[in-house]
């Protein structure tokens, strides 16, 4: 639809070139989509990723995961019965209120069991972020800002298919300090491989360019380190030169 003007709302007659940018479960999401149909974009930058799912245990210890709606009941509960919640909860509330977390009701509609979230702003930290590269206002912000996430969303991370027919160019993107895909050290591979992430290349056979980069003082949150827009210029950089720019 986005190559032949159709989608809605978008003012535009065609796009000659599609890219997919995802990241972590996005990624997992983008390399899915291009295995099942592998023409359907023109390049694919995989970030917080790797195929090695042997850490995601520690992301998911990590978390400490706890019903959204109890965990921060006035964000995903019903703020119609929050007079119900139970005491234990609200003092939650009140010694996580140093994290930021957002006390105005705004859940229109509650948020059912399965959804969770990390535990507190301790859990989101550790998931994240890579000491002392952050400010801690992000991270503050972070917690407040938080979304859920399914339980279903959780166990699909292990069911991709191993081998992706994909011919177009591919980067694949991670702190070095990333959690899940990594363990907290994604050079420390244990063989000839410079990187963890470098053996995504080997689940690409038919990419016509494959590149593995590894942002540094960076955890799994890309995004939220002090040297964010540096991953950003090379994103940026490595899509010019694959020819993948609006000007390029």
């Amino acid at each position: 639809m986005l190559r032949n003007g159709s989608m809605p709302n978008v003012n535009h007659t065609g796009f000659s070139r599609i890219i997919h940018v995802g990241h972590s479960f996005g990624s997992a999401e983008t390399y899915a989509l291009t295995a099942l149909y592998p023409t359907i974009s023109d390049g694919i930058v995989l970030t917080g990723f790797s195929m090695n799912a042997s850490f995601v245990g520690y992301f998911a210890a990590g978390a400490n995961f706890q019903l959204a709606n109890l965990n921060q009941p006035l964000r995903f509960g019903n703020p119609n019965v929050i007079q119900g919640v139970n005491y234990l909860t609200q003092i939650y509330e009140l010694t996580d209120l140093f994290a930021g977390v957002q006390l105005t009701p705004n859940a229109s509609v509650p948020y059912a069991n399965g959804y969770v979230t990390n535990a507190n702003v301790g859990a989101l930290q550790y998931l994240f972020f890579l000491p002392p590269y952050f400010d801690m206002g992000i991270l503050y912000y972070a917690e407040q800002t938080k979304q859920p996430v399914t339980q279903g969303e959780l166990f699909t991370l292990g069911s991709l298919p191993m081998m992706n027919s994909f011919a177009g160019p591919v980067l694949v993107m991670s702190g070095d300090g990333d959690l899940p895909y990594c363990g907290g050290n994604c050079t420390a591979t244990g063989t000839d491989l410079p990187s963890i992430p470098a053996g995504v290349k080997m689940n690409f056979p038919n990419a016509s360019a494959f590149e593995a980069y590894i942002q540094p003082k960076t955890g799994h949150g890309l995004v939220f380190g002090y040297n964010a827009t540096a991953g950003f210029d090379y994103v940026a950089s490595w899509l010019g030169k694959h020819n993948l720019t609006a000007t390029g």
